[in-house]
């Protein structure tokens, strides 16, 4: 008998399913397969599973449940989302740490009593072969994917949270490049940056419209077919960008919104200012709480604490008037919220949101997506995910982010003309 392990291919895209068999054991035999990456701040994360071959002597990952292991339900991509930190060698927290677009690989190990007896490797891609980027420093600043030598392509504008920098937009603009899209990845704040705002405060929406414009420009994308996506506060703004230039937009997909403005963030001083700005005049927003201090290691059961005073004692009059109007968006929205968000309560959010557009008999055909067992913390599938709730398991997140990530696709697709 001849152990081994066989891979459909060596190289494929982050969502794509994992093929992976092994052959050339007895009927009923136990083996443990293992599987090692490591992330950008190169440290290496690990994750095992132990299966019964069948009367052939095989073993098929999409068909098989593991006997024990990082995780317990039939899933062929159980051993790349079930990882863990072997080792943090670092004071960063024991996320999977991946800032980049850059291809890492997957090593995965067959052992049989403890004695490895294979291995095999699998480039795992967030791009492909026909990907061109364009680093994009005037007028705006950011990121383009698109596939090469294309033309008339839909595109996506992509903006990330109060992180800053091309954090989570980088790495979904690339893998839409790959399913035939034009996405920019945009920067509107980074402390890295001497061309943009060091705080998420007084951002101005103009400079959203300046990014919209710049796409129209480009001979190679479709001017009639652009949307808009974000997350947490990149979600608040794609709802408030649409308030203003929906006639502009194919669609907008917004994970884990507010439906209405907070105050800008600052990690130093207490500012009480907007997050953003229109025609030079401060949107209205409601306040945080006069000792709130935010700082990037803060615990999200703070950050959810803050918000939810900020919320139940805001008078009715600057509820509304911090509300971003909805019912004045004229595409379709997609709302994608987890139940247990420990940044703000964008379940009940949307909730309300989807309640408004109804009201106002907003005729586009709006969507609202709901995780009852996901955070506020949505990232691409096939990858460790960011647990933000201590109720929240790592299998929940992984099967949200994956449906997520198949809706987005779908509705992006729908909304396209």
């Amino acid at each position: 008998m001849n152990p081994k392990i066989l891979l459909s291919s060596t190289n494929q895209l982050i969502d794509q399913s994992l093929k992976l068999e092994v052959t050339g054991l007895k009927p009923n035999q136990k083996v443990q397969i293992q599987a090692e990456m490591q992330d950008d701040m190169k440290r290496t994360w690990y994750s095992f599973a132990s299966f019964i071959a069948d009367h052939e002597g095989k073993i098929d990952l999409d068909k098989t449940i593991p006997k024990e292991g990082s995780y317990t339900n039939c899933d062929p991509n159980g051993l790349l989302w079930s990882m863990h930190l072997k080792d943090n060698n670092t004071n960063f927290p024991p996320i999977f740490f991946k800032m980049s677009t850059q291809t890492h690989k997957v090593i995965f190990y067959l052992l049989i009593d403890d004695e490895v007896k294979d291995k095999e490797e699998i480039q795992i891609n967030f791009t492909n072969s026909d990907t061109e980027q364009i680093i994009v420093e005037n007028p705006i600043v950011g990121k383009l994917f698109k596939p090469k030598e294309d033309r008339n392509l839909p595109a996506v504008i992509i903006v990330g949270g109060s992180t800053g920098g091309l954090f989570w937009t980088e790495q979904m603009a690339a893998l839409l490049s790959t399913k035939g899209y034009a996405a920019l990845a945009l920067n509107y704040f980074d402390v890295e940056s001497d061309n943009l705002p060091s705080e998420l405060i007084e951002i101005k929406v103009e400079y959203f419209k300046k990014a919209l414009d710049w796409l129209k420009t480009n001979s190679a994308i479709d001017k009639n077919n652009i949307s808009m996506m974000g997350i947490s506060k990149g979600g608040e703004l794609s709802l408030l960008f649409g308030s203003y230039f929906s006639k502009d937009l194919a669609s907008i997909i917004t994970y884990v919104p507010s439906s209405h403005v907070f105050e800008g963030i600052s990690m130093g001083k207490h500012q009480l200012k907007s997050s953003w700005t229109y025609k030079n005049t401060p949107i209205d927003f409601i306040q945080y709480p006069v000792d709130s201090k935010f700082s990037k290691d803060m615990n999200p059961i703070d950050i959810r604490k803050i918000h939810d005073i900020a919320l139940n004692t805001a008078t009715s009059r600057q509820l509304k008037r911090a509300r971003v109007p909805v019912e004045t968006i004229e595409c379709p929205i997609l709302m994608i919220s987890g139940e247990k968000d420990n940044t703000w309560p964008s379940s009940s959010m949307c909730r309300d949101m989807m309640q408004t557009l109804e009201e106002y008999n907003n005729p586009y055909k709006s969507k609202h997506l709901n995780f009852r067992n996901m955070g506020h913390t949505f990232f691409l599938p096939n990858i460790p995910p960011i647990i933000d709730h201590p109720t929240v398991t790592a299998e929940n997140a992984a099967n949200a982010n994956k449906k997520a990530w198949e809706t987005t696709l779908k509705f992006l697709d729908e909304h396209f003309n």
